[in-house]
């Protein structure tokens, strides 16, 4: 097929971004050379997977060196994150380089970690994202709102400071930063013209506060809004239906993949999209029991190197013990 032909099908299935130009694209990123691999796509999340959930820690040496060889080998390999496109760019702890687009901001997100490029932005409608601002503005909760600026860069503001020194680092690890400060949310959507928000994050501890705000949220906003909790302490909003899954859907499309030779790799309630959008799904030995339900296999967990041992294994074919 030629590839003008291959541009306007996939034009017609996916959404993509003003800033994304397809010919660029296609021209950048050899997707469809013939070569005989096991995937051809591996996408691996973030937080709890590969990197640790509670501190900023550099990824292993281990998953740094399988990640590595996997590109070797020739195999095609990405991220599926919450965390933003800059995150990727500037402050991913490790040599890892990623070559290949990659899901972000839960799934409102496609873009190129090399350029900062944008291929593909979902936001919330801004009617929802008004009623959500206006919900947190009345509460005692922290919360982000994450709005993407002109020239691709995501601009996150924030509601509250840590009280200490080391909560203000804990934030900084789970909410990124920079940021900015911001007592209120809703005078940044009051304009009639206001630029609505990527996602939305809350942070809440619910066995000190006793509350939980993604069954509060899901009663609230839904079906609205998608409601995921992302982290023991997160719960985050997207625009309805925008999830890892959905963006990993739109990714496959764009590439030209099938999405049942895709193989994920996740541990938390909003990997689960992902890995049932993917044909193989792996969930690390740390993964919640709704997680490990979904899965094809279940790795050793992220402190023995599970994503390791899952690519090694399933995409190398090498013997692991496992």
């Amino acid at each position: 097929m030629q590839l003008r032909a291959v541009v306007g099908i996939i034009a017609q299935r996916v959404r993509l971004s003003s800033r994304f130009n397809l010919f660029a694209f296609f021209g950048a990123f050899p997707y469809h050379t013939e070569i005989m691999r096991p995937f051809d796509l591996v996408i691996l999340d973030l937080d709890g997977t590969i990197l640790d959930p509670y501190k900023r820690a550099t990824i292993s040496p281990g998953v740094q060196a399988a990640i590595a060889d996997v590109q070797a080998a020739g195999v095609p390999l990405t991220i599926g994150t919450g965390r933003t496109l800059d995150y990727l760019r500037h402050q991913l702890p490790g040599n890892v380089e990623l070559k290949y687009p990659a899901v972000t901001t839960q799934g409102a997100v496609i873009g190129d970690p090399r350029t900062g490029r944008v291929l593909m932005e979902e936001y919330l409608p801004l009617d929802a994202a008004r009623a959500l601002a206006e919900w947190v503005d009345n509460a005692t909760f922290m919360a982000g709102f994450y709005f993407l600026d002109d020239d691709g860069t995501t601009h996150a503001y924030r509601n509250r400071i840590g009280a200490t020194r080391e909560e203000e680092e804990l934030l900084h690890h789970l909410l990124g930063y920079p940021f900015s400060y911001c007592e209120k949310f809703a005078p940044l959507l009051a304009a009639e013209d206001a630029h609505p928000p990527l996602k939305v994050m809350t942070f809440e501890d619910p066995i000190k506060s006793g509350r939980d705000l993604l069954v509060e949220m899901g009663q609230r906003f839904t079906p609205g809004l998608s409601i995921i909790r992302t982290h023991i302490w997160l719960v985050e909003a997207t625009a309805p239906g925008v999830d890892k899954g959905s963006a990993l859907r739109k990714l496959c499309a764009i590439l030209g993949v099938d999405p049942k030779r895709v193989l994920a790799i996740g541990d938390s309630e909003n990997d689960i999209p992902m890995m049932a959008a993917a044909g193989f799904a792996v969930a690390m030995g740390n993964a919640t029991e709704h997680v490990k339900a979904v899965a094809d296999w279940i790795a050793p967990t992220i402190d023995e190197d599970g994503a390791a041992v899952a690519l090694r294994r399933w995409v190398l074919d090498e013997a692991t013990g496992q």
